[in-house]
């Protein structure tokens, strides 16, 4: 099987049809079954269920087994093309959440040389957008926030930091003068949040379902000074961990007691068994101790401060 077969292997098992995968490709309708024809007699079975050329086809069971095999090549090729492409460019391609860029980064970045800054590439986006982006070779590597543990066989994760998550009230509000709150007593409060491509969305859905509340989101921004200057104003509350540090004398940071909360972890991931360049390979091997010697102050400090 080659790449062009598993290509129309797979289109085929979406489009369900020969003619619509002949126009994706630009190709005739009999180059396609020939590739099929191909396949089976390679495999020796049957693969799809054929009818009337006008309707659409089924895959047998075979079939199916035979179509996550090619989804796994097509997304090893494509990988191998792109982890190849930025290797020859001589750059590394990192995923970079707005927290961690701007709360993080700048301590790693200290260990960095001007020439390994300018080697980096940043993409800056949430972490789930940037974990689904280190899985299919988009970035090379990616610093992300997280919670629980990342359970992908194809991911190792480098922790730096965990924080846990709190409520932000303008300091002239009747929340204010408490500090600390339960979220299900924030039930008909108004929130300012990050869009859902955050892991803050998917803890603050986590919380409202163990509360069986439906808090009102009236904004959502990509930004946390965004988040900090509307409830500064009085607009709304915020939910975001303590990670992002807050120097607004106008906002209130309060305590959730809810039990058995998630706490924010911050790492940084790379994919397993991926083969850097030299150039590559130095700046990843900075990035790590980098992060190593973060998390070993960051633990320090707590200590100080329990």
């Amino acid at each position: 099987m080659n790449i062009r077969e598993a290509a129309y292997y797979v289109s085929l098992s979406e489009e369900k049809s020969f003619s619509n995968v002949a126009k994706k490709y630009r190709v005739s309708q009999p180059t396609v079954s020939a590739a099929i024809k191909r396949l089976e007699d390679e495999f020796g079975s049957q693969l799809l269920v054929r009818g009337n050329p006008h309707r659409t086809i089924a895959l047998t069971h075979t079939g199916e087994q035979l179509l996550g095999h090619a989804q796994e090549i097509l997304y090893h090729y494509q990988l191998a093309k792109t982890e190849i492409k930025n290797s020859e460019k001589r750059r590394l391609v990192v995923g970079m959440p707005p927290i961690i860029e701007t709360n993080y980064f700048p301590k790693i970045a200290q260990r960095l040389s001007p020439e390994d800054l300018t080697s980096i590439q940043t993409v800056e986006e949430g972490s789930i957008s940037a974990l689904n982006d280190l899985k299919n070779g988009t970035l090379d590597i990616s610093f992300l926030g997280y919670i629980g543990q990342i359970t992908n066989q194809m991911i190792d994760v480098h922790q730096i930091d965990q924080q846990p998550f709190s409520i932000l009230v303008a300091i002239n509000s009747q929340l204010a003068k408490q500090q600390r709150v339960n979220f299900a007593d924030l039930k008909n409060q108004n929130f300012i949040l990050f869009k859902d491509s955050f892991v803050h969305d998917r803890v603050f859905r986590q919380l409202s379902n163990t509360n069986h509340v439906r808090p009102k989101v009236i904004f959502r921004t990509n930004a946390a000074q965004s988040i900090v200057n509307m409830v500064a104003q009085g607009i709304g509350i915020g939910f975001l961990t303590n990670a992002i540090k807050i120097k607004d004398p106008n906002v209130v940071r309060l305590r959730l007691d809810d039990p058995l909360q998630p706490v924010f972890k911050i790492g940084l991931a790379l994919r397993r068994g991926m083969v850097f360049s030299e150039a590559q390979e130095k700046i990843v091997a900075i990035l790590k101790s980098a992060a190593k010697m973060v998390f070993i102050i960051v633990s320090i400090s707590k200590l100080w401060t329990v």
